[in-house]
């Protein structure tokens, strides 16, 4: 109990601090620096650290979504890329995308900062595949994703509880009947408390786990915060 406790507070300052940071930000009206993640962090994060191959075989066959993937696509080690030369159907999903995405030098240095160590291209492959949209305007058909990513966009970007209750509800729209969402970096939820009336409603029709993460070492990829896991409820039917 006091464990669980200690991981609440923890998390709770690590989105402290960030909502401080997306504050300078707007007020400031600073450009979002974006970045480029490798899939050695994703795997690490979404997927118990299991091997890549490990992961490849699970996503075989499957639609996967990563919304607010930032410069994902355009770096060859990232999950985006080495999921199209295996030819798993993964999407990118970013509002800049809509605007023609430029690298700009402080990206690429974001890039190298957090871990991606490809080839950064603008001319990468399968850029076909990003979609420049904001996350509660998928252009998915009802039912047809299995799995959608989220690393450092809701809750570390994204505060405001309506919209989070859109962003669910398009969620749920376009997943399967076993679809899942994975968030990290999330905070300790507690729906009870939400005040806002569609998200509360929106969330429960979700199954919702969540797993402390911490690397003390690297805080800056591995804030201490939750991956949550949220499983499409099976509706029955009579």
């Amino acid at each position: 109990m006091f464990e669980r406790r200690l991981q609440s507070k923890l998390s709770a300052l690590t989105f402290h601090g960030m909502k401080i940071n997306a504050d300078v930000y707007e007020y400031f009206s600073l450009p979002v620096i974006s970045t480029g993640r490798s899939f050695a962090y994703y795997r690490k994060i979404f997927f118990g650290n299991r091997s890549q191959r490990e992961v490849l075989e699970r996503l075989e066959g499957k639609r996967i979504v990563d919304v607010g993937c930032g410069l994902t696509p355009y770096v060859s080690d990232s999950m985006f890329q080495i999921c199209r030369k295996h030819g798993i159907d993964f999407f990118g999903v970013d509002p800049k995308f809509a605007d023609g995405l430029r690298l700009r030098p402080l990206d690429v240095a974001k890039i190298r900062a957090v871990g991606g160590r490809g080839k950064i291209s603008a001319q990468a492959p399968g850029l076909e595949k990003c979609v420049g949209v904001h996350a509660d305007e998928l252009p998915f058909d009802d039912g047809s994703v299995d799995l959608i990513l989220s690393n450092f966009l809701l809750y570390a970007w994204i505060q405001d509880e309506t919209s989070l209750a859109n962003i669910y509800r398009e969620f749920h729209r376009v997943l399967n009947a076993s679809g899942e969402v994975r968030i990290y970096p999330a905070p300790d939820l507690d729906m009870d408390r939400s005040r806002n009336s569609d998200l509360r409603e929106v969330m429960k029709k979700f199954d919702i786990t969540q797993r402390f993460s911490v690397r003390w070492l690297n805080l800056a990829k591995y804030p201490p915060a939750y991956m949550m896991t949220m499983k499409k409820k099976q509706v029955l039917t009579t």
